[in-house]
């Protein structure tokens, strides 16, 4: 039996699967799996992050009969599509946004689309990692065609965020910091621990190992998605898409209560479009795709494990 208890108390976060988050019944008495786990310690801020280059100039505008239709819409007259409530949502979103990252930038954001006298629906938050920021990132590939340009003001914003943020952690660190180096390092150190699930006997030691599994698997998935959106230039022959996908697709037979299951839960997969999401932005997987037929069968085989909205 290959002992792995103590990977769930190790202060290296790559072997760790502790930190509060949104967490599930465990199947041992009196612990909890922990399926949305907190950033890295060490890759917590000391201060907020603060962005001075907000594309404020790039803001979408919110129209005057917009406007006047939420006002009607807070006093419960007359109806609205879903597209036009999101719409408000991401407006928003934007506005929480900036405020969170440069209060300053509110102000110049609130001449642009008036909000003054209105509380917005989504929170203004201290951001010390993009965790902070998890309610948008989360967001982003749901937005539809039909609001284009918000996604792409939105996205703009978050690259900005997470440019300034990497900035921060290689001033920190007092070495260049990349999010891609730092997602291959939690695929690698989940998928070690995943050839070595099959032969953990102890109820005990099997829930702390795949609860660090998760969590690796958690912060490689979310890491290599910063990457993209950062735009960092990722090494021709990386395999972090395929690395993605795995991950994922393991995550996804965590059951509630911390067993593994023999399929992964359908509705914990993300969608075909939500890794389309990840593909149109991985340059490298563009690339490859074009010019090697291996590969696309490969990125095709994967994309149809997981299932169409």
């Amino acid at each position: 039996m290959v002992s792995l208890a103590a990977s769930s108390t190790s202060g290296d976060a790559r072997l760790s699967g502790g930190g509060a988050g949104g967490a599930g019944r465990g199947v041992v008495t009196g612990k909890y799996f922990n399926f949305k786990p907190l950033p890295p310690t060490p890759d917590i801020l000391g201060n907020p992050l603060v962005v001075p280059n907000l594309p404020t100039h790039k803001l979408p505008r919110e129209t005057f009969g917009s406007r006047m239709r939420r006002f009607f819409a807070r006093m419960n007259l007359g109806s609205q599509s879903a597209e036009t409530r999101m719409r408000w949502k991401l407006h928003d979103t934007i506005q929480a946004t900036m405020a969170s990252l440069s209060p300053s930038v509110t102000l110049v954001a609130e001449k642009r689309a008036p909000a003054r006298k209105r509380k917005l629906s989504v929170p203004v938050v201290v951001v010390r990692h993009p965790y902070h920021l998890r309610h948008v990132f989360e967001m982003l590939p749901q937005i539809p065609d039909g609001l284009a340009a918000e996604r792409r003001f939105l996205e703009l914003l978050m690259t900005r965020a997470l440019k300034r943020y990497g900035e921060q952690m290689a001033l920190m660190r007092g070495m260049p910091f990349s999010f891609e180096n730092e997602a291959r390092e939690y695929f690698f150190a989940g998928f070690r621990l995943e050839k070595q699930i099959k032969k953990v006997n102890s109820p005990d030691e099997r829930f702390a190992a795949l609860q660090a599994i998760h969590t690796n698997y958690f912060h490689g998935r979310n890491y290599y998605y910063f990457a993209l959106l950062r735009r960092e230039k990722l090494a021709p022959d990386n395999k972090l898409f395929m690395l993605y996908a795995r991950a994922v697709y393991f995550m996804a037979r965590v059951d509630w209560n911390g067993e593994l299951l023999d399929k992964p839960n359908p509705r914990s997969l993300p969608s075909r479009d939500d890794l389309f999401f990840f593909v149109e932005r991985d340059k490298t997987v563009v690339t490859r795709y074009r010019t090697d037929q291996d590969f696309q069968r490969q990125v095709k085989a994967v994309l149809e494990a997981f299932p169409v909205p």
